[in-house]
């Protein structure tokens, strides 16, 4: 038996499953589907490692951004989380984050690789749940490209560009929130198939849909909320909505809505309460192995020997010794 196993992003995500869904008012737009269709097929060329070809989004794309940009922004400040508007004030100076422009999926990526490790990578729609959720174990996000129909842009029940970089972008961004969605990759890797579906809920009402505490107040930290106008404020405002406290186990049972308002969300106190809680979540997955990320490979270690095992606590050893020095020296200070 070998001392480990290693697993890398190229080989997860192949092959890969596109779920169709396509909202009704662009299924039957034939030149929006003709143009969806030519995005799709050029993410669909994309290979893992290159850089990401810019689309040259047209003036009835870039229309629909500005229309997004525009209202969600008004929004922010009141709404969205300190992580999320830091990290979206800073893409607008180093991104070209504006409402004139549809910024560049390897320029953001660039800003996230920089940031917390994590890679954009290009996609046609959405996929299957084990496939997708198993990329973020690997600090990589899958991205849609095309952008909703220009006759709801204040809506749409599927994920587009705006979604990504104005909701998903910033946030992972964050050091901790990566980290966050990372477990949730991690946790899912060798999962059996019911827990990904325990999975995919706890990723709908944290990663999509989550709201957290913030100075006592409620703010919006999940995609889904930050690229929703009008459920933004229906999670932090409306008395129809119920508000629970974060608890992964409820969660993972917690049937949710792929159309309409949701009608319960879920808050931590802190990000770094979601991680303890997800990691703890996470032990109660059965599994026969252990696994390790190596931030400098980049690939996922499966430890089967116990000098794996001993190699890793060294590592940690060696960091928390690091960590006990700087502490002692800013002490010092």
């Amino acid at each position: 038996m070998v001392a480990y196993l290693s697993i890398d992003i190229v080989r997860i995500f192949q092959p890969c499953m596109i779920i169709p869904f396509v909202c009704a008012q662009a299924f039957q737009d034939a030149a929006y589907m003709k143009r969806r269709n030519y995005i799709a097929e050029r993410a669909l060329k994309y290979k893992h490692g290159e850089p990401i070809t810019p689309i040259e989004y047209n003036e009835e794309e870039t229309q629909t951004w500005r229309t997004v940009f525009r209202e969600l922004t008004n929004l922010y400040p009141t709404y969205a989380c300190k992580q999320h508007n830091e990290a979206f004030e800073l893409m607008k100076s180093t991104c070209g984050y504006s409402e004139n422009r549809i910024p560049d999926l390897e320029v953001a990526t660039r800003f996230l690789k920089e940031r917390t490790g994590f890679r954009l990578r290009p996609v046609a729609g959405q996929l299957a749940p084990r496939d997708f959720l198993s990329t973020l174990a690997f600090r990589v996000f899958c991205c849609t490209q095309y952008i909703r129909h220009p006759g709801e842009p204040l809506y749409t029940a599927e994920p587009d560009i705006c979604h990504e970089l104005l909701g998903h972008v910033p946030m992972l961004s964050d050091p901790t929130f990566a980290e966050f969605s990372q477990e949730i990759g991690l946790a899912c890797l060798g999962a059996p198939d019911e827990y990904i579906e325990k999975m995919s809920s706890l990723y709908w009402f944290t990663v999509e849909f989550g709201i957290c505490k913030e100075s006592g107040k409620l703010k919006a930290y999940g995609a889904g909320l930050l690229s929703s106008f009008g459920e933004m404020k229906h999670a932090i405002e409306s008395n129809e909505a119920q508000r629970l406290p974060f608890d992964p186990h409820t969660m993972a049972e917690q049937k949710y809505s792929l159309v309409g308002y949701q009608n319960i969300y879920f808050y931590p106190n802190s990000f770094e309460e979601a991680i303890r809680k997800v990691r703890d979540y996470a032990t109660s997955i059965p599994k026969p192995f252990q696994l390790s990320y190596n931030p400098y490979t980049e690939k996922i270690e499966v430890m089967t020997k116990q000098e794996e095992t001993t190699r890793c606590v060294r590592n940690i050893q060696a960091e928390l010794d690091r960590l006990q020095k700087a502490v002692k020296n800013r002490l010092d200070v």
